[in-house]
C-alpha cells in the first residue's frame, strides 16, 4: 500500500467536518467513494442531515466491518478540519476517532476488487456513534447480520475481543445560599468537592477486576462541573456529569448498585445532602477466546507484522455495544490511532498503522 495514497485519504476524510448529526457531506463522500469502486450503495437514512452506508458483497453475512463517522466538535483545536501533516502522522479532528479507521476499511473495500471470488462481507460506515448510537441502532433494525463485527476504532492496533461497560450520572451537592463574606459552611462547591476526593477513590476500589486475563480499574472522568452565581454569593447548588467505564465483566445493573452504595455510606459518613442522578449507561461484552475470527484476525496480524498482537479490552463504549446486545454478532475491535489523542487538541493518527490495520 502506497503511504501516500493512505495519506491523502485520511486527509480529505478529516476536512469533511462531520459532527453528530450533521455528516451529510461525508456520507456523499464516502457513498460516491464506494459507487466509484464499482459496487453498490445501499444507504440508511438516520435522520435528514446523517445517513448510513452500506455495501454488501456476496451474501453479506459472514464479516461485517463497521466504522463511523461522526466527530465530535473542536473544542480547543485550532484549525481542526484543515489537517497538517507531521512525518507519519495527520493532525485533525476525527483523524484518530475515527477517519483512520474509515481509511483502513475503504482501503481494504478497494483491494476486494483483485480478489478472485467475492467475500461474504458487508462493509457499513454509520452516523451519530459520539452521541447516541442511532446509526448502529439503525443497521440493526436494517436486518444486518453477521458471524461477526470488526470495528475499527483506535486501539493502538491492540486487538479487542471485548469493550467496557459506562455509566453517566450526575452528581449534585446541596446547600444554603448567603454573603461571600460569611463563614457559612453550607457552600455547595465546596461540599461537591471534598466529597469527589472521597467518591473517586472508593469507586475505584470497588469496580476494580483485577482476576482476569486483562485487569482493568475503571476510568472515571468528571466532565462538566456548574455551580454558584459569583464571588459575592455562597452556591447554594453545584453539580457534575460523571463517566465511568468499567471491566466488561462488570454489567451496568451490578455497576449502578455499588455506584449506588458508595455514594450513599459517603452521604451518610459526611452528613451531607447530595442527590444522585442516572443520565446514560450501557453493558459491555466479551466474546470467546476460541472465536475462529478473533484466531484468524490474530494470524493475519502475525502474517503481517511478524509478531504476536498485543490482547486487551476495549476501554471505552463504541458502537459495538449496540451491535453485541442488540444484534447478536460478536464484535472485535480493532484499529490504528490512540485513544488518548482522540477529543483532544491534538488529535492524529499514525498512516503507518493506518496501513497495518488494513
Amino acid at each position: 500500500m502506497d503511504p501516500a495514497k493512505a495519506r491523502s485519504l485520511v486527509e480529505r476524510l478529516v476536512t469533511l467536518s462531520s459532527l453528530s448529526g450533521y455528516e451529510q457531506k461525508i456520507c456523499d463522500f464516502v457513498s460516491s467513494y464506494i459507487e466509484a469502486l464499482g459496487f453498490a450503495v445501499e444507504t440508511q437514512e438516520v435522520y435528514k442531515t446523517g445517513y448510513n452506508v452500506v455495501t454488501r458483497l456476496g451474501r453479506g453475512d459472514k464479516v461485517l466491518f463497521c466504522g463511523h463517522l461522526d466527530v465530535v466538535p473542536e473544542f480547543d483545536m485550532v484549525d481542526a478540519f484543515n489537517p497538517r501533516v507531521v512525518d507519519d502522522r495527520v493532525y485533525g479532528r476525527g483523524a484518530c476517532d475515527m477517519k483512520g479507521g474509515v481509511a483502513s476499511l475503504l482501503l481494504l473495500l478497494e483491494s476486494v476488487r483483485e480478489m478472485k471470488t467475492e467475500p461474504d462481507v458487508t462493509f457499513a460506515f454509520v452516523v451519530d456513534e459520539e452521541m447516541y448510537g442511532r446509526g448502529a441502532a439503525e443497521l440493526i433494525l436494517h436486518g444486518t447480520r453477521a458471524e461477526v463485527c470488526v470495528i475499527t476504532e483506535p486501539t493502538n492496533n491492540v486487538v479487542c475481543p471485548g469493550t467496557a461497560s459506562c455509566m453517566e450520572f450526575r452528581l449534585t451537592a446541596l446547600g444554603t445560599s448567603g454573603h461571600g463574606a460569611s463563614r457559612s459552611e453550607r457552600n455547595a462547591i465546596k461540599t461537591l468537592m471534598r466529597f469527589l476526593d472521597v467518591f473517586e477513590q472508593r469507586l475505584t476500589k470497588e469496580l476494580t477486576v483485577l482476576d482476569d486475563e486483562y485487569p482493568m480499574e475503571p476510568i472515571i472522568n468528571i466532565g462538566r462541573f456548574e455551580g454558584g452565581f459569583g464571588p459575592w454569593v455562597i452556591p447554594p447548588k453545584a453539580s457534575c456529569e460523571v463517566l465511568v467505564h468499567m471491566h466488561p465483566k462488570i454489567t451496568y445493573r451490578t455497576g449502578t448498585e455499588v455506584l449506588e452504595n458508595v455514594f450513599s455510606g459517603i452521604v451518610k459518613e459526611h452528613g451531607v445532602m447530595m442527590e444522585l442522578t442516572m443520565l446514560h449507561g450501557c453493558d459491555g461484552y466479551l466474546i470467546p477466546r476460541q472465536n475462529p475470527y478473533l484466531k484468524l484476525l490474530q494470524l493475519a496480524y502475525i502474517d503481517e507484522t511478524g509478531q504476536h498482537p498485543r490482547m486487551g479490552y476495549m476501554e471505552s463504549e463504541n458502537d459495538g455495544n449496540a451491535i453485541f446486545h442488540k444484534g447478536g454478532i460478536p464484535c472485535i475491535v480493532y484499529g490504528p490511532g490512540d485513544i488518548a489523542y482522540a477529543h483532544s487538541s491534538q488529535e492524529h493518527v499514525s498512516i503507518k498503522d493506518v496501513i497495518e490495520c488494513y
